[in-house]
Formats: structure tokens, sequence, C-alpha cells
């Protein structure tokens, strides 16, 4: 019994509580708390910064247009090159023997020396040598003489033509003798095969050398050659007498050079095709030296080209921005021949449209932009006050 009334006491303790607590936060129906009035405050509150933020809505920052520079799309003359690099050769390089064993007693260049064709370069202790030769030459000058009486002998029919023969031949013998003596003094002599420079001195007066060991290195410089190596289509597209542009690395100007030949046959090995080229002697560039080559292999003479600043490449995908009006609207494109500044375009553009050339990373379709070389590049953005019939002379967009 008494467990009972407890029960029941405990739970009208409770349901006072919770009943003051409702009250109290004003959730009653009908009967407000002392805090209803805050709540409808905060509710009102809210509301009102609710209404605020819906008027400033009509307040957002204006959009300002992007500067950007534009490029009118017109008909030019376009080619397409191929650059390869190569090292500059000597038209001949050569190494300059001594033909006889002996110690060097002259040297008469140096590196750097230009020599003629048949110049004494160096020459060999050869003292014996030309006793020899003086030797031979005595020998010869008496057989020429006994030569010649016995021939006014003969004409008198003193001798036999058997002893003239002899006599004749003994001549002939002398004649050979004088002839390997005097092969024998050049021997000890260097001399230059050809017009050229001395490119390297391998020996010095007094050095002890052996035949056939190189004393010079001589070089023929006109012209000088350049070989490149091509893939085998683009090898097909030159012919031999064009005109193609070398900069050596020693110079960085620019002049040109002609092919000279065209190799027939693909190297296995690269699968490429052997160009060589004709260049006249420049002033500074050196055998050796490393040039850049740039070959024409296709040319189109009225292409319609823009600058290739202006295209927008993703991937496989090129694209550009076409201004129309004051926003630009965005044109995949079809490209064929480049040079260093242009890109032919094949499709997607008409001459006489602008393209935007700087400033297309900000850009989408619909952009406004503000053109900064419009005068420049004959572009007439509209005007507030433009009347429509002038409409015609602003960019008008293609139909896609």
């Amino acid at each position: 019994m008494l467990k009972k009334r407890a029960f029941w006491i405990v739970l009208a303790v409770v349901l006072a509580v919770a009943s003051g607590g409702l009250w109290y936060s004003g959730l009653v129906p009908g009967l407000p708390g002392p805090n209803a009035v805050a709540v409808a405050d905060t509710t009102a509150a809210d509301s009102t910064l609710a209404a605020t933020e819906d008027d400033g809505d009509d307040d957002k920052p204006e959009v300002l247009p992007v500067p950007v520079r534009l490029a009118l799309v017109e008909g030019r003359g376009i080619s397409a090159y191929y650059r390869a690099a190569s090292v500059i050769e000597a038209d001949r390089l050569v190494d300059l023997v001594s033909r006889a064993q002996g110690r060097v007693s002259k040297v008469a260049v140096e590196e750097g020396d230009w020599v003629q064709e048949g110049q004494l370069l160096a020459e060999l202790e050869n003292d014996r040598e030309i006793i020899q030769l003086r030797k031979a030459e005595l020998t010869l000058s008496d057989k020429t003489r006994l030569l010649e009486r016995n021939r006014s002998m003969l004409a008198e029919e003193l001798i036999s033509h058997q002893e003239f023969d002899d006599v004749e031949s003994s001549w002939k013998l002398a004649e050979a003798e004088r002839d390997l003596a005097r092969i024998a003094v050049e021997e000890t002599r260097v001399r230059a095969p050809f017009t050229g420079r001395i490119t390297d001195r391998k020996v010095v007066p007094g050095q002890q050398v052996a035949a056939l060991v190189p004393v010079f290195e001589l070089g023929d410089f006109s012209p000088l050659r350049i070989r490149v190596h091509l893939p085998e289509n683009i090898a097909r597209k030159v012919d031999a007498g064009q005109r193609v542009l070398v900069t050596p690395e020693a110079l960085e100007e620019t002049c040109e050079a002609v092919v000279e030949r065209v190799s027939p046959v693909v190297d296995p090995a690269t699968s490429t095709v052997r160009l060589t080229l004709l260049l006249d002697e420049q002033e500074g560039a050196r055998v050796g030296g490393f040039a850049k080559v740039r070959i024409t292999t296709d040319s189109h003479h009225d292409a319609l080209a823009i600058p290739k600043l202006a295209l927008v490449e993703e991937g496989a995908l090129r694209s550009v921005f076409v201004a129309e009006a004051d926003t630009v609207r965005k044109i995949e494109i079809r490209t064929g021949l480049y040079d260093e500044t242009h890109v032919e375009v094949l499709e997607g553009l008409a001459t006489g449209e602008h393209v935007v050339t700087m400033g297309q990373g900000g850009l989408r379709t619909g952009s406004l932009i503000r053109p900064l070389n419009a005068d420049e590049v004959g572009y007439v953005p509209p005007t507030d006050d433009m009347d429509p019939a002038a409409a015609g002379d602003v960019t008008v967009a293609r139909s896609e």
C-alpha cells in the first residue's frame, strides 16, 4: 500500500515539472510563457535578415570585361619546315705525311696559315739526296754530250747504228737515274697538295720522323659542307639544288646553303637518308662547329593563317576564341602547315574574323571582352548608342 502511494506521488511530481518547462518555453497552446517573446523576436530577426539578403541580390558587383589582344584572320604565305642539326665539315680535310724517314730541318708554316698548292711546308735533312742528284745530273750531262757527238758521227756514217743505239740507251739510263734522284730529294720535302689552311702542325724542327707519319693537317674550306640525316618521308620532299637555311652556332646569324645531293639509299641502321649541303665559306664559321639546319618541305602561298598565340590546345583538340561584338565564342578548328609565328587554318574560320591572341586564360563562350588593339587590327566593337544600321561594321558570328 505504501509502495503504490509513493509511485503516484513521484509520477505527479514529474508531470508537474514537465508542464512547468513547457509553459516556460511558451510551447503550451494558449498559454504563452516568459520565453515566447524571445522566440518570436528571434524568428522576426531571422525573417528580417532573410529579407535583407534577398534585397542584396540586386546589388551584385558588375562583371568587368576581360582585356584581350586580337589578330585578324587573313591570307598569307606559309611554309612547313623540318629542323635538323649537324656539324660543319671542310670540303677536304687531309693528313699530310712525310714520304721519307729523317730529321726535320725546316718548318715553314704554322697552324692557321693559308698555303697555295705546291707550297713548301716542311723539309727533312737531305744532304745525301741532294749530292746524289748532282751526281746523276753530271752523269746525264756527260751522256748528253756523248749522244750529240755520236749523232753527228752517225750522220757522217762514221759509226754504225748499233753503236749509236748503245750510246742512246746509256743516255736514257742516266736520265732515269737523274729523275730518281730528283724524286728522292722531293720525298724529303712536304708540300701542299691543294690550296687551303693548315689546321694542325704535328712536328717541330729537329724532330725525327718516320715515313708515312702525319706531319700536318690541311683543310680546304671553300665550300664548306654539312651532312644531315632526314626521315625518308621528309627526304622525298627535298631536291638537289634546293636552298636551305643554316644557322652556325658561333655566328647566330642565318645564312643560305644549297642541297648538293640526296643519297639514293636509306641507311638501314637509322632509317634515314643523308643530305649533303654546300655552304659558302662564312666568316667566323669553323669546321667542326655545330649548325642548325631548316629545310622547307612544303609551301602554301595564300593560306588562311592565324598567330600561334591564338591557339588553345586541349589534348588533340585545337580551338580559338573568336570576337563577336563585345563577347567571344570558342570555336574548334583544323590546322595545316605552321611556321615560327603562324599556323594555317583549314576549317573553322573565315577571312576577316578576329581571334584572341592574348588573355584567353579566363575566357569562355559569352565572356565580355575589351580589345586593347582594336584600332590596330581594324576591329570595331559595339557602343551603347550605335545605330542598328552601323551593325554591319561589327564582326558578326558565323552560324555553326
